[in-house]
């Protein structure tokens, strides 16, 4: 069954309102409850139109509704995400229909024009029927080179079978990353690479695009993120991204998957604890999303702002950091998900600086359900957040409401806990659970050493985040500074600036 809620969960806030005026438009009754059931699937109070009108009523009306938001929403995307592919498309159908009534030298000309247009996007499907057309009528021009025809169509017949035998490669590869033996896979990222190559009959020149490249730094942030082992990541394909720019490959068509691989590679570098390389992609994703008139800077501008704001915050500049994120949270209108995202952050940078109002308020102002989060953010994002409201909780000494969160996340995720062994964020809750009523023991010999036996700590090599909440607990059992204790985790060399 379709869900509706998926359906409006990729509506912006103008395409609430355009699809509203859709509605009403082709509305011939007054009666008609459409738009009262939009509005209440919006706000997740659709009960209300279901009690009122009884369950067969209701599904009737939701059913009308889903067809008719698949029907606004693909309009909407054929005119606006599509729009070059539709020009191209109605270049081909036109020029067709003058071959059809034997205007030869106009259809040829349109189809010259199609096939500039394809080759600007780098789609060979309209490519293929462009040549085929072309092909097809050849004979009724003594213009026409035949033979260069036939070359055009095999060459981007390669290249269009080269691209299938690629996103077949990156399946195969994401399917052993999601099994379940994700951690110990017998060979590297840059072997699968090499032998999916092989095995695909795929040549190199072929695979170096920045497609290829980003879904390379993909799976390589995937792996990161699921072992927390960012700091052994190999980046082999790293060297191919600057030939790229500039180059002949550096298409308008290719500018989406350019910046997502620019922002993936400055996310590794955070996550490796190197600032210097991270703000240097950063700097470089920031001049991408200014190409195209910023067409793309609405999608990233949040993302970038986080992570520009996380740098800056363990450079030691926390002040910037919270300024930036202040910036950016009042300054547009965003989505949940980007709410989300920079007030995590910025509850994490307060936390640190012992702000703990604020932080109660922000985390006040997560309102959606764990479920909600855990689809739309992520389960890494959802176990930071829980255990912030721990840590507030504990800081607050409000012992009994920290303890029942723990419990609560004990029951929902011990599935998922158990399968992730080398996760250090469940032996961490239960040290802070064992101390909840007795914070005093925090700083005995023997609650030291069960610190040390209990969490999987790797040093050096330790996920980014994970280190923030060994700070906290360290600065606990010495009594120090929780932002400038993770700090020296993280740089033993940073000048503490109290």
């Amino acid at each position: 069954m379709i869900s509706i809620h998926d359906l409006i969960s990729i509506q912006s806030p103008k395409d609430v309102s355009s699809f509203i005026n859709y509605l009403e438009e082709r509305n011939k009754r007054h009666d008609t409850r459409n738009v009262p059931l939009y509005k209440a699937l919006l706000k997740n109070e659709e009960h209300l139109i279901f009690d009122e009108i009884g369950a067969n009523a209701y599904n009737v009306l939701k059913k009308r509704l889903t067809d008719q938001l698949i029907e606004f929403s693909g309009g909407q995307l054929l005119t606006h995400e599509l729009f070059s592919e539709n020009q191209v498309i109605k270049l081909i159908v036109l020029s067709r229909k003058l071959f059809a009534v034997n205007h030869v030298k106009t259809g040829y000309i349109l189809l010259k024009r199609a096939e500039k247009k394809a080759l600007s996007l780098d789609h060979f499907s309209l490519l293929n029927e462009i040549y085929h057309t072309m092909i097809e009528h050849s004979h009724k021009s003594d213009d026409v080179d035949q033979k260069v025809l036939f070359q055009k169509l095999q060459r981007n017949n390669q290249l269009f079978i080269s691209e299938e035998k690629l996103s077949i490669l990156y399946a195969s590869m994401q399917k052993q990353f999601n099994s379940e033996n994700f951690g110990v896979l017998p060979t590297s990222l840059h072997k699968l690479f090499e032998e999916g190559l092989r095995l695909f009959d795929i040549k190199s020149d072929m695979a170096l695009s920045f497609k290829s490249l980003n879904q390379l730094c993909i799976l390589s942030d995937l792996y990161g993120s699921q072992t927390k082992n960012y700091h052994s990541l190999d980046l082999f394909f790293e060297e191919l991204i600057a030939p790229l720019q500039g180059s002949e490959k550096d298409t308008d068509k290719m500018l989406g998957y350019h910046i997502e691989l620019l922002y993936g590679m400055s996310n590794i570098y955070f996550r490796k604890k190197n600032a210097e390389k991270s703000i240097f992609y950063l700097e470089q994703m920031d001049a991408q999303l200014r190409r195209l008139n910023g067409k793309h800077k609405k999608i990233w501008q949040s993302r970038y702002l986080n992570l520009l704001a996380l740098n800056l915050n363990f450079s030691g500049n926390w002040d910037q950091a919270i300024a930036i994120l202040e910036e950016g949270i009042q300054g547009s209108k965003l989505q949940e998900e980007e709410k989300a995202l920079l007030n995590l952050t910025l509850c994490m940078i307060h936390f640190q600086q012992g702000n703990l109002k604020v932080v109660k308020n922000i985390i006040s102002s997560f309102t959606k359900t764990d479920n909600w989060y855990l689809k739309h953010m992520g389960n890494e994002w959802l176990f930071n957040f829980k255990a912030m409201e721990v840590l507030l909780h504990f800081d607050l000494e409000n012992d009994q409401l920290a303890e029942s969160k723990i419990l609560s996340f004990q029951r929902k995720y011990a599935k998922h806990f158990r399968k992730d062994k080398s996760n250090p964020m469940w032996p961490f809750l239960l040290l802070v659970k064992s101390v909840l009523f007795e914070p005093h023991k925090i700083q005995t010999e023997p609650f030291y050493y069960k610190v040390e036996s209990s969490i999987p700590w790797r040093g050096e090599s330790e996920d980014f985040f994970n280190i923030c909440f060994y700070g906290w607990l360290k600065a606990k059992m010495t009594n120090s500074h929780v932002y400038w204790t993770t700090l020296e985790l993280l740089n033993p060399s940073i000048e503490k600036r109290l």
